[in-house]
C-alpha cells in the first residue's frame, strides 16, 4: 500500500507538471571526500574565530585569506586581523594583501596601494596579492556605482609599477574582471598577461565566463591560473540584465551533473586550476553558508576523475602558495 501511494504521488505530480529529482535526474556519484585547500577567502569584517569555526566541519584544511581594505567592509581592522590570523594559524591561513575595491584615481590604481602593497611584499609579510577589482560589475548584493561598473585599466601605469615591483619575487596577483565585456576587456589582459611572463596571475571564477572563454585564456597564458569558485554555483547576479547574459553558465545543470564542456576543462587544465570559494566574511552571511557552498564543490568534485578531483580541491593551490 505505501508502494502503491508513493508512486501515485509521483504520478500526480508529473502530471501537475511537478519535478522531482528520483525521476527526472540520474545518480550522482559520490562526493569528494579529500581535503580542501580554499584558494580564496575574503575577510569583510574581524570575526576570525568564527571564520576557523565555519572550516572546521567542511574539510577545509587551509586557506588563502585576505582583507578587503574598503572602509565599508573590513577596513584597516581586518587587514590587521588576516596579519593576527596567520600568526595564529601558520598551518591553515596564507595571508594576502588587501583587497582593492572601487578605485577612484583616474581609471588607474593609486600610489599609495601601490607602494604600500610593494613595501609589505618586500618585508615578507604577503604571500599572494588579493584581488584588484579591474572590472567588476554591479551586483544586487553591492552599493551600486555610477556607471554601473568598476572598470580600471589594466595595463595603466600604476599596474607597471607595481608588476615591476614584484619581478623576480615570485608574488601571485589576483586579476578579477568579469566576461560580459568580452571584446573590450579580453585584448587587454591578453597583453597584460603576455607583457609579463614571469609573473603568475590569477583568475578569479574564470571570470564568470564560458567554457570556450576559459579555454581561450588557459590555452593563451601559460603564466595564468584559475580559481573556479563562483562558477561553480552562480551565485551572483548582475543589476544589468544584459551584462547577466552574456555570463557562462554555471559548472553543473539543474540536476548537479557536471557539464561536458566544463568537464573537459577541469582535465585539460587540471595543473592551472583550483578550488576558491570566494567566501564573503561578513554579519549578514550565515554560518550555514560557507558549508553549503563547500558541498556544491564536493559534488563537482566528485564527478571527475579521483587524480583530476585531488589537484583542483587542494594539489594546485598548496604548490601553488608554497613557491614564495
Amino acid at each position: 500500500m505505501r508502494r502503491f501511494l508513493g508512486s501515485l504521488a509521483l504520478l500526480i505530480a508529473a502530471l501537475a507538471g511537478g519535478q522531482s529529482r528520483a525521476v527526472q535526474c540520474p545518480a550522482l556519484p559520490a562526493p569528494y571526500r579529500g581535503p580542501i585547500f580554499d584558494a580564496s577567502i575574503q575577510l569583510w569584517s574581524t570575526d576570525i574565530e568564527g571564520l576557523m569555526e565555519n572550516l572546521a566541519p567542511t574539510g577545509v584544511k587551509r586557506i588563502a585569506l585576505f582583507a578587503n581594505s574598503g572602509k565599508r567592509a573590513g577596513g584597516p581592522q581586518a587587514v590587521d586581523s588576516v596579519l593576527a590570523a596567520a600568526r595564529r594559524y601558520p598551518e591553515q591561513i596564507v595571508p594576502g594583501a588587501p583587497k582593492i575595491g572601487t578605485i577612484k584615481h583616474e581609471n588607474d590604481l593609486p600610489a599609495d596601494f601601490v607602494s604600500s602593497t610593494l613595501a609589505a611584499v618586500a618585508a615578507g609579510t604577503y604571500v599572494f596579492i588579493g584581488e584588484i577589482l579591474y572590472t567588476h560589475g554591479d551586483k544586487e548584493d553591492s552599493t551600486p556605482t555610477p556607471m554601473g561598473e568598476i572598470n580600471i585599466d589594466p595595463l595603466g601605469p600604476g599596474t607597471e609599477r607595481l608588476l615591476t615591483g614584484l619581478r623576480g619575487r615570485d608574488i601571485p596577483l589576483m586579476t578579477h574582471w568579469e566576461a560580459y565585456a568580452w571584446e573590450r576587456d579580453k585584448p587587454r589582459f591578453d597583453k597584460l598577461y603576455a607583457s609579463w611572463p614571469q609573473q603568475r596571475f590569477l583568475l578569479p571564477s574564470m571570470a564568470y565566463g564560458s567554457p570556450s572563454d576559459a579555454e581561450a585564456l588557459l590555452s593563451a597564458h601559460l603564466n595564468l591560473w584559475g580559481i573556479i569558485s563562483r562558477v561553480v554555483d552562480g551565485r551572483y547576479d548582475f543589476v544589468d540584465p544584459a551584462k547577466q547574459a552574456k555570463l557562462g553558465p554555471s559548472m553543473s545543470d539543474d540536476c548537479g551533473a557536471l557539464r561536458a564542456d566544463w568537464r573537459a576543462v577541469l582535465l585539460k587544465y587540471s595543473d592551472r586550476l583550483m578550488y576558491g570559494s570566494d567566501y564573503l566574511t561578513r554579519a549578514r552571511v550565515s554560518g550555514d553558508t560557507y558549508p553549503h557552498i563547500i558541498a556544491q564543490f564536493r559534488a563537482i568534485a566528485g564527478q571527475l576523475p579521483p587524480d583530476v578531483a585531488k589537484k583542483v580541491a587542494w594539489d594546485n593551490a598548496a604548490l601553488f602558495y608554497a613557491r614564495h
